[in-house]
């Protein structure tokens, strides 16, 4: 009896293989649900993400909610994530997707041509707030699982959809999912963040600086009596940025950079500030580790207080994500770029220069990821932002044609 299930689902994927292979949703699909995920309002710093994952929760218990395991992890109140876990043949290995429900603010809303929370659709674009950064992908993976339920698919590993919150602030989603150990035993990740129809395979990291220096007050007629916070301050984001020039440029994502974002001192402009205070967004690439940059802030303080007697700069670190990439030699990237051609999806690999959850978490699972998602991510947190509703189908396409090759 067992040998004959066995034969009954191996010509059931066989069949699937043979027809399904070219599969992506309609456009009509893609509007539809992408459009009842943008006109939720998940806009930083509220958040209210507990609203999609409520509603994610309450569709899948309209399919066959007995084969998946729903894990919520509730943050606050009106803020929460989720993962719908389809469930394998084996208990542990298999696939991750990750895609965040909150969005960036909307900022001034006379400046939209369409509210920003209406998901108005226009010669095969929707335009609104977190269309492209990164609802169109949570649009891709949830049409993906909804084919996967239809089809009554049981894959040989369990399949893991990932719903984080607050990625565009701290990342309390995808922190509390890692430390769940939930994904501990996956191989293999895909962030489906907008990558300009490309496949993404490294990303930058950041380290925000907030740096206060100590000068000397006097008079601005004589400027030479005195040690001026403001000047030392640019001084010291100079020799940061000398610092990375003189690092080792990576082939896809070039240079780290430094720069500058806030700064403030000073008191008159006939006086020469005692104090100042700035901040400094440094992005570093793949082979610099955060011991780097804190060895070149930390000469660069020590350079500037013997060149300035009398002058203090200390210095606190605000944020930090590593840099991260998967090797080009990568079984799992060969498989993925092998079948982004079939959907118009562009197979040189590129880098993506913000960082994603992927941050806080690849570097704990040692495991390949790429960064593969629908839309334009030049669009992010732009004003009147939106996203071609045949990319999603696209992407969604390349989803479920990666699952089934695993599969079949």
């Amino acid at each position: 009896m067992c040998a004959e299930k066995e034969n009954v689902d191996e010509m059931r994927q066989k069949s699937r293989k043979d027809t399904e292979k070219d599969w992506r949703p309609t456009i009509e699909q893609c509007e539809k649900i992408l459009r009842t995920l943008v006109q939720v309002n998940t806009c930083q710093p509220e958040g209210n993400e507990s609203i999609l994952t409520g509603w994610i929760v309450n569709q899948i218990r309209k399919q066959k909610e007995s084969a998946v395991t729903v894990i919520p992890f509730e943050h606050s109140k009106n803020r929460s994530s989720l993962i719908i876990k389809l469930k394998g043949r084996k208990k542990e290995g298999g696939l991750a997707f990750v895609g965040h429900l909150d969005t960036v603010a909307c900022g001034n809303m006379s400046k939209w041509d369409y509210q920003p929370h209406m998901g108005v659709t226009k010669k095969g674009c929707m335009f609104g707030r977190g269309t492209a950064d990164m609802k169109g992908g949570d649009a891709a993976m949830l049409l993906v699982l909804e084919k996967l339920l239809e089809e009554q698919t049981i894959p040989e590993e369990p399949i893991y959809f990932c719903f984080t919150a607050d990625e565009e602030n701290q990342g309390i989603g995808i922190q509390a999912i890692e430390k769940s150990g939930e994904l501990n035993t996956i191989r293999e990740m895909i962030i489906c963040e907008p990558s300009n129809e490309q496949i993404s395979i490294c990303e930058k990291g950041a380290v925000w600086l907030r740096i206060f220096v100590t000068g000397h007050g006097a008079h601005a007629s004589r400027p030479d009596l005195g040690i001026n916070a403001i000047d030392l301050s640019y001084q010291f984001a100079m020799e940061m940025q000398r610092y990375l020039m003189e690092e080792p440029e990576h082939p896809i994502l070039l240079r780290s950079t430094a720069s500058v974002t806030r700064i403030s001192g000073g008191i008159m402009t006939n006086m020469i500030p005692a104090s100042a205070e700035m901040e400094m967004d440094i992005r570093t690439v793949p082979g610099i580790q955060y011991e780097d940059i804190m060895k070149m802030a930390e000469k660069a303080k020590n350079k500037l207080e013997t060149n300035h007697l009398g002058a203090g700069i200390t210095y606190q670190v605000l944020n930090y994500r590593p840099a991260i990439g998967t090797k080009k030699e990568s079984v799992f990237l060969k498989k993925i770029i092998n079948i982004a051609e079939k959907f118009e999806i562009s197979t040189i690999p590129r880098g993506t220069f913000f960082y994603t959850d992927a941050s806080q978490i690849i570097p704990q699972l040692s495991i390949p990821f790429v960064i593969a998602g629908p839309g334009d991510d030049s669009l992010a947190h732009c004003t009147n932002e939106y996203i071609e509703l045949d990319s999603v189908a696209r992407f969604a396409g390349l989803y479920y044609q990666y699952i089934l090759g695993e599969i079949c």
